[in-house]
């Protein structure tokens, strides 16, 4: 085969993603924009992943012009220069954005008190906060409740949040297209104190009338007195911590009054269980615990919590307030779970549902893999309310006023619209390092507010290890799936006859 030089120039793609697959000669390909996921030999693999982003010669590609072609037409191989592949990649991001604005419903998220009857030391809250010092003593008022759920029926056709800050072209979704239900959050503080109770089922009685879920992001440590509150119509949803087994969780998750506190949670756990309410588990994992995830993990196991359909469980990487640089990196905690996951034993995941999750649209969905342009409910209009009548997008902001993006009263909502029209104008392709990156549509950019605190915008990326986690966590995903599918490796067809030495398989497409 001849380098024309009448033919374009090729370039491996920018947006190539290899996951070398353990145990077997082949390597997983995703393109990171156009979709294709495809496996071909691991010689092929490590050719392409070398050269990524590289002018090639076609005098040096793998294969025969079938498989060139194939290469080529999946995206792998490209006559688009490297800016020119950018503009690509955000202009599907900008498409991608412009429809989530325009179809997202608002999260609606209530803060009824600022105090907490725990104190973890490494809460991102301050606990100036938590022990109700001078207006983080208010808890809110009915009137307030009946404020908040005026502004919720105003907001509550989907896209209505951007189009009252000028952004989002589409026209609202036709209110009888089939929606999942839309649910209102509770956050704190805690939330489901023993204090917040009156307050809490007024909500709740709000929300029901209006056919909405409520859940809530609860220490769990007060949830009994709230056990004829809990199940479906009422609050059906919670997420509840445990930092491993009962000695360390009662090391990090104290407070006034409250020494052991591991033992009243798993109690309160079954309860939700028993009262039909999907439990999500988190353990916050740093240093002094990460050896409690196995622990922890077999605890589940034990409960039966593992089996029950309404139960799931996922540790997270714990980072020091204002810095936010992992204790534990992201990746080294996937390696913990994997390796409960490989044993046959994994009640406990990770950063590893980004590759789940992805890998199940590629091969079980029928349109475009990648399904949204935001990394959280902040970048598509989340308003959250507390009793001093601010307004807040991320949750890591409540209760510092410098980050409100509105007020609320009597009259309704008052946005700044600067502060919340930012939120809304970050996705992957309005920052320079994300539109040049293989992951900006899996990943979305990162947390907005890590990317903060490290550069002092929102405009830039928070990628801790997710470039060193997300190969290797869609490798397993895949092997999985193999063993799943067919119980051995889905394997390439044989090698094609060439007159060269070492013949490279055809490409193998898992999807088209």
């Amino acid at each position: 085969m001849t380098n024309d030089p009448r033919l374009p120039r090729l370039r491996v793609s920018s947006y190539l993603i290899c996951a070398h697959l353990q145990g077997q000669a082949y390597t997983l390909l995703l393109h990171g924009f156009t979709g294709a996921l495809d496996k071909v030999s691991a010689r092929v693999g490590v050719w392409l992943e070398s050269r990524r982003g590289q002018e090639v010669s076609r005098d040096d590609l793998p294969g025969d012009h079938d498989y060139q072609r194939a290469l080529e037409s999946r995206g792998y191989l490209t006559t688009l220069s490297e800016e020119a592949e950018r503009d690509t990649l955000i202009a599907a991001a900008a498409a991608m954005h412009d429809a989530d604005l325009s179809a997202a419903d608002a999260a609606f998220v209530i803060v009824p008190t600022y105090t907490c009857n725990l104190r973890c030391a490494y809460c991102f809250q301050d606990h100036e906060m938590h022990a109700g010092r001078g207006e983080f003593a208010r808890t809110l008022s009915n009137e307030q409740v009946d404020e908040i759920f005026a502004i919720i029926d105003e907001f509550s056709q989907p896209g209505a949040i951007a189009r009252a800050l000028g952004l989002g072209s589409a026209a609202p979704m036709d209110s009888s297209s089939p929606r999942g239900k839309r649910a209102v959050g509770l956050f704190g503080g805690e939330p489901l104190s023993a204090s917040t109770r009156e307050i809490v089922e007024r909500i709740l009685g709000m929300a029901r009338a209006r056919g909405r879920a409520v859940w809530a992001i609860t220490n769990g440590l007060d949830l009994a007195h709230y056990a004829d509150l809990l199940g479906p119509e009422k609050i059906e949803d919670l997420q509840i911590t445990l930092d491993g087994l009962a000695t360390t969780h009662d090391t990090r998750r104290v407070g006034p009054g409250h020494r052991k506190t591991f033992d009243d949670i798993v109690r309160n756990i079954e309860l939700a269980l028993s009262r039909d309410v999907k439990v999500s588990l988190r353990m916050n994992v740093d240093q002094t615990n990460i050896a409690d995830v196995e622990g922890l993990n077999d605890f589940v196991r034990e409960r039966g919590w593992d089996h029950h359909p309404r139960f799931s469980a996922q540790a997270a990487v714990v980072t020091p307030e204002g810095r936010h640089e992992p204790l534990v990196t992201q990746a080294a905690l996937v390696q913990v779970t994997d390796r409960l996951r490989l044993a046959g034993k994994g009640a406990i995941g990770s950063y590893d549902r980004w590759a789940r999750n992805l890998l199940k649209n590629c091969v079980v969905g029928q349109d475009y893999p990648f399904k949204r342009s935001a990394f959280c409910s902040a970048e598509l209009g989340q308003l959250i309310f507390d009793p001093m009548r601010r307004v807040y997008s991320c949750w890591d902001d409540i209760g510092l006023p410098r980050y409100a993006v509105a007020t609320y009263g009597p009259e309704g909502l008052q946005f700044d619209r600067e502060a919340a029209g930012r939120w809304l104008a970050r996705f992957p392709g309005a920052i320079d390092a994300c539109s040049r990156c293989p992951y900006a549509l899996i990943h979305s950019s990162g947390c907005g507010k890590h990317a903060r605190d490290a550069s002092g915008t929102i405009f830039a990326n928070a990628c801790a290890t997710f470039q060193e986690l997300f190969p290797s966590t869609l490798a397993r995903a895949w092997e999985e799936f193999e063993a799943e599918l067919v119980g051995r490796p889905v394997r390439v067809p044989d090698p094609i006859p060439m007159p060269v030495a070492e013949a490279p398989p055809r490409l193998y497409q898992v999807i088209r």
